[in-house]
């Protein structure tokens, strides 16, 4: 019975079993079209929010064009508020364009100052220069940014001034002072040798020149200068509190010492002229004594800075506490010194801390963030006006020319920021961080010099040449004797009687006795040649055929003819004293 049940069961379940097998692949095939459908859904929702992200990062980047458009719309028309925009009417090049990178260096601290040393390559440009830091340490680097040696410390106090120039004694050798903030100032000698077939610079010995001063309070070096009379050789100092000292360079001794009543900010080269705080001064070197005056047209401003120019030393340019950009002229000498304010305008540069180099044709300001660039050069000789500002460039945007992330803040650790420069063509710039970039100008200068040498000299050679061909026909003339044709009697003339007349001479009669004014008319003397008929110093008697009472007789008028033979080699000469001479001979016998 149970087996029955069984196979009854068994015959039941094999139609339902089979329609199971077959609704299986049925489902399959459905769940498989609905992965596919979710695949597609998934892939159109990625492209769509793919589609929805690109639409907001184009609004985004039109928002950006739009203001920079902007910008640059502003930075191509100066506003009216802003007169003194250093913006002009196009956009200006930056400054990778004018000055070209050469390398980048970096030192552990932040540098305090820098200066050129006085070595040159054969592009003229100089090879090395030394910056000092807040450790006073001391480097000296090339112009490729290597490190070619480091000045031991003589002072821990910071570096504030740097003074290099050549050796007198030696080729190839320099002098290098370090003026530090206690007032020290520590002498450096180095040499450029052969090392390895390469020049190196190597260091010949250090000493301290000026002992610094213990007190906390004691001003820092500000400047030092070279003064030359002779082979004599000065080294000038001068410090924040207005002191000026000169010591001599092989002792170190102190010559002399002055006090100003301003800070001294800049001194003339080769000259004791130098511009302060409220105007400028001189300094007598024999007798230690200082003259100062105040500038025409400064108004009673102060400056914060002062540089020469680089062609010509006696203008100078500055910035005042109050933002001006200033144009000022030494004129004089020690004795006699004045100081002019040729132009004063308005700057861009906010005021702070700003330091100030020149190259040639060029001035170049730095604040904590940016660098202005200023057109001082002319074609024109003498030409007088005011800084125009070419262009300014940030930092960062400096630095992102060689550093991949913007990983330095901006600003300086150091007071004051730096830059350096050769007068020519090389600029050292301290980019905050420690690095200092070392650049190449490639600005166009105007030689206006020039000009004036090329019109003189060929005037001066023509005026030469005029007077040479002038005293060439004096001296040719006194030589062969040459004399006037025509000779005055001065015998017969104060004798009171009247002179035969040459071909076209007028006779005059003897006024001072009642003699009359006669032009004697007649044909005999006017020929081609000059002989005359009548010898020379005899009296020919005159018998008038006429009763007018206006002639004379034989005892008044006598009448004598110069001997006015031609000498041989001459031509005859033609041309008469009065043309409308005429002689009457018709009644000579």
């Amino acid at each position: 019975m149970a087996i029955a049940t069984f196979l009854v069961l068994l015959l039941f379940s094999l139609p339902f079993a089979s329609s199971i097998e077959q609704e299986q692949p049925q489902n399959q095939q459905q769940e498989q079209q609905i992965q596919q459908q979710d695949q597609v859904f998934s892939l159109l929702e990625r492209h769509e929010a793919q589609l929805n992200r690109l639409e907001t990062l184009i609004e985004s980047l039109s928002k950006s064009v739009s203001v920079l458009e902007s910008s640059l719309s502003s930075r191509s028309v100066p506003s009216i508020a802003s007169p003194h925009s250093i913006a002009s009417a196009r956009l200006k090049p930056l400054f990778s364009e004018k000055f070209v990178f050469s390398a980048v260096a970096r030192l552990e601290s932040e540098p305090s100052c820098a200066a050129t040393l006085p070595y040159a390559d054969a592009t003229g440009v100089s090879k090395y220069f030394a910056v000092g830091d807040p450790r006073g340490v001391t480097y000296v680097l090339s112009s490729v940014g290597e490190v070619v040696l480091e000045v031991p410390a003589v002072s821990d106090s910071p570096v504030t001034a740097i003074l290099s120039y050549a050796s007198a004694s030696r080729k190839n050798e320099s002098l290098l002072f370090t003026g530090h903030a206690d007032g020290s100032i520590a002498a450096h000698k180095v040499s450029e040798s052969n090392v390895g077939g390469l020049l190196r610079l190597v260091m010949v010995g250090s000493r301290p020149f000026v002992r610094g001063s213990r007190d906390l309070d004691s001003p820092p070096v500000v400047v030092l200068e070279l003064h030359q009379i002779g082979r004599t050789r000065y080294i000038v100092v001068a410090d924040g509190g207005g002191r000026i000292r000169v010591f001599t360079e092989n002792a170190g001794t102190l010559y002399g010492t002055a006090i100003t009543s301003s800070r001294p900010l800049a001194f003339m080269k080769q000259r004791l002229l130098f511009l302060t705080e409220t105007g400028a001064g001189s300094l007598d070197l024999r007798s230690m004594v200082i003259k100062e005056s105040e500038c025409e047209g400064l108004n009673g401003s102060l400056a914060k800075g002062y540089v020469f120019d680089g062609s010509e030393r006696a203008k100078a340019y500055g910035f005042t506490l109050e933002g001006d950009l200033i144009h000022v002229v030494l004129l004089g000498d020690t004795g006699n010194l004045k100081c002019r304010v040729r132009s004063i305008r308005k700057s861009e540069i906010d005021s702070g801390p700003v330091s100030i180099q020149a190259i040639r044709g060029y001035l170049l300001a730095v604040t904590q963030d940016k660098i202005y660039v200023y057109n001082v050069s002319s074609q024109y000789y003498g030409r007088v006006g005011a800084p125009r500002p070419l262009f300014l460039s940030t930092f960062q945007e400096i630095r992102s020319t060689f550093l991949n992330t913007d990983s330095i803040t901006d600003g300086f650790s150091s007071p004051n920021p730096l830059i350096a420069t050769d007068r020519e063509k090389l600029v050292v710039l301290g980019l905050g961080g420690g690095y200092i970039g070392i650049y190449r100008s490639n600005f166009p200068v105007f030689k206006s010099e020039s000009n004036a040498v090329f019109w003189t000299v060929p005037l001066l050679l023509f005026l030469l040449f005029l007077i040479g061909i002038w005293q060439f026909y004096v001296k040719k003339k006194d030589s062969l004797g040459w004399t006037p044709e025509e000779a005055f009697n001065p015998t017969t003339a104060s004798s009171g009687s009247l002179l035969v007349p040459g071909p076209g001479e007028r006779a005059f009669g003897d006024v001072s006795r009642g003699g009359d004014f006669r032009e004697l008319r007649g044909s005999g003397l006017r020929g081609p040649s000059r002989t005359s008929r009548y010898a020379g110093g005899s009296s020919i008697p005159f018998r008038p055929s006429s009763s007018d009472a206006a002639f004379r007789g034989t005892a008044d008028l006598k009448y004598r003819a110069q001997n006015l033979d031609t000498p041989p080699g001459f031509p005859a000469r033609r041309e008469p004293l009065f043309p409308n001479a005429q002689v009457v001979d018709e009644h000579v016998d």
